[in-house]
């Protein structure tokens, strides 16, 4: 595994998609993400779950599935001291 760097995830937990998209819009300095659909098989529980990703020029940013929100901070943009982008 070269140049692969293990990114951390920040869970907010129980969140609507359209709540969770607009926070990480709000992360993301408002600027556009781009959006994919992967659909995951558990063979276990043989069930077919959908996650929900969303990226920026930097790659991953953020995840949504079922009710759960998870966000990268090490590919969003810094906020800058006293910018709350609201």
């Amino acid at each position: 595994m070269g140049g692969e760097r293990i990114m951390k995830a920040t869970q907010l937990g129980r969140i609507k998609k359209g709540d969770f998209e607009n926070t990480l819009y709000l992360f993301n300095h408002k600027r556009v993400m781009d959006y994919a659909k992967h659909q995951e098989f558990n063979f276990d529980t043989n069930k077919n779950t959908i996650i929900h990703c969303y990226y920026n020029d930097n790659g991953h940013i953020g995840s949504w599935s079922n009710g759960e929100g998870w966000y990268f901070q090490d590919n969003l943009p810094l906020l800058e001291e006293g910018e709350n982008n609201e």
